[in-house]
């Protein structure tokens, strides 16, 4: 019997279940043509500004001190792009994220199909092909896309290919933080279950590969291995509050932990937490007791859920806008659960001999995922308009800028400025790095800055504007002449002849 012919019913479904992905995604794109999501152009900024100026250095580079704040590997991805096309565009990554996306359904249904059966990985494959929030957000320029490849994979990989198993999970946690503390999770839970024994050794020794050259590199550059991670756990625990920067980690950690005890058991959404987290908890023991046989999907769905679930539902029912923002950890969330959902929809219908009542249950889950696009299409949508409106605001600059540099602390007008070839790389800087940044309070030292950085437009944006703004205002109210407002900028000319008088007099 020909092998191939057995295979091509398999890859028959894969095709399809690719191509079923592939046209949402490609419609989502229609639909929602502008990337909404401010953090796509700030990620494009390490990669653009990394590319042309941080690479000759061996570094990141970012213009808001951010480089190393999230996942390294989607930012020398969409590098490798702009650099490979010649292009300054944001529209290449995004392109991937799609095509990334469809694959992402087709690892769904391997994964159903490896685990469970081929019908459950075929409607677990479709139901994350259609599933409105994965459109979205594959459409984007973010890095949700890639991490949820690389945690795919793993799993995937972690009964035939270990090592390439325990790299690719290390990897997802370098594209997604969060899935940094998942990897965690599954890693302990896996060596609980296999023990440390020459067949387990291989996942172990691929994750810690993974894990250590990045955070070798990291500690390089920043003192800290887990960067981050810990600055990521320091933000969840409030550690960006007024009042608590100088606070110890440990004392963050205590009484944020201690806060949400008391507050979650009288929430719905708060049990909802507590229950997933202690299933975790659990469960993993449970596994390894029981000597579990198909243990890994579940591990790897309880990890994520305990992990991602915290970041977004606390927003249910009290703030849509960012509750739709980080709606995105569903994605991970849905795509490790629906086989696992389908598969005990299977086994109930065998269990009662209803088969028939099952497979109207799947169908009725799918048509409602679908149907939820009605919602949540319109919904994103909806903020294209932030984007646009950036987008309006830093064309305002090109009818004033002539040479020199500009100052700019808003990643989207960076964006626009520098794919619409008004400025170079070189020639665009942030408020970040000013005199306040290291303690100086003397007014001659910003003018310095200006003089010793040729800004000629300054942009007042946010509050990282505004310890620039209050010493050059109060202490040299002419030197920044205001020459145009925008949606989301105020767009001021630097005097230069001024700039010259008080540095000659100083």
């Amino acid at each position: 019997m020909d092998v191939t012919s057995l295979n091509s019913p398999l890859r028959n479904r894969a095709l399809l279940i690719f191509s079923v992905a592939l046209i949402a995604r490609i419609v989502t794109w229609i639909i929602i043509p502008v990337d909404w999501n401010w953090d796509s152009y700030h990620h494009w900024q390490i990669s653009y500004l990394s590319l042309k100026i941080g690479f000759s250095q061996h570094r990141l580079w970012d213009l808001n001190g951010c480089e190393y704040l999230w996942g390294i590997i989607p930012h020398l991805v969409q590098a490798v792009i702009l650099g490979a096309l010649n292009t300054t565009s944001i529209i290449p990554y995004r392109a991937l994220n799609v095509i990334l996306g469809s694959f992402n359904a087709v690892l769904v249904f391997k994964v159903g199909s490896r685990f469970y059966s081929r019908d459950t990985g075929v409607f677990s494959g479709l139901i994350y092909a259609v599933f409105p929030v994965a459109m979205v957000f594959d459409t984007l320029a973010m890095q949700d896309t890639l991490a949820l490849t690389f945690l795919l994979v793993s799993l995937l990989l972690i009964k035939d290919k270990p090592f390439w198993s325990g790299l690719s999970l290390s990897l997802a946690g370098q594209s997604r933080t969060e899935l940094m503390l998942v990897g965690f999770i599954i890693i302990f839970g896996y060596i609980l279950r296999e023990r440390i024994r020459t067949e387990s050794l291989p996942f172990l020794l691929g994750a810690l590969l993974g894990l250590g050259v990045f955070s070798f590199f990291v500690f390089t550059q920043t003192g800290t291995p887990f960067y981050s991670f810990y600055w990521s756990l320091r933000n969840i625990f409030g550690g960006w509050i007024a009042g608590n920067e100088s606070k110890p980690f440990i004392t963050l950690m205590l009484s944020w932990i201690t806060q949400k005890l008391t507050v979650w058991p009288g929430k719905p959404t708060g049990v909802i937490i507590l229950l997933i987290g202690s299933t975790t908890v659990v469960f993993t023991p449970y596994m390894a007791l029981k000597k579990l046989a198909r243990y890994q999907p579940q591990l790897y769905f309880l990890s994520t859920a305990s992990v991602l679930t915290p970041i977004f539902i606390t927003y249910l029912g009290s703030n849509t806008f960012n509750l739709l923002i980080m709606l995105r950890m569903i994605n991970p969330i849905t795509a490790l659960g629906a086989p696992l959902l389908i598969n005990l929809n299977e086994k109930e219908g065998q269990k009662h001999r209803k088969q028939n009542l099952a497979q109207i249950l799947k169908m009725v889950l799918l048509v409602s995922v679908i149907a939820s696009a009605l919602y949540f299409l319109p919904s994103y949508a909806t903020y294209q308009n932030c984007q646009t409106d950036v987008f309006y605001s830093a064309s305002l600059v090109t009818q004033y800028y002539e040479n020199g540099t500009i100052v700019c602390d808003h990643p989207t007008m960076n964006y626009w400025l520098l794919d619409h070839a008004v400025v170079g790389p070189k020639s665009i800087i942030g408020n970040h790095y000013a005199p306040h940044y290291y303690g100086i309070n003397d007014p001659l030292d910003y003018v310095e800055w200006l003089r010793d950085n040729n800004v000629t437009i300054w942009i007042y944006y946010n509050e990282q504007s505004e310890p620039v703004y209050n010493v050059l205002s109060t202490s040299y109210p002419e030197l920044l002449t205001q020459l145009d407002r925008g949606p989301n900028a105020k767009i001021f000319k630097v005097n230069q002849t001024m700039l010259k008088n008080i540095i000659s007099g100083k």
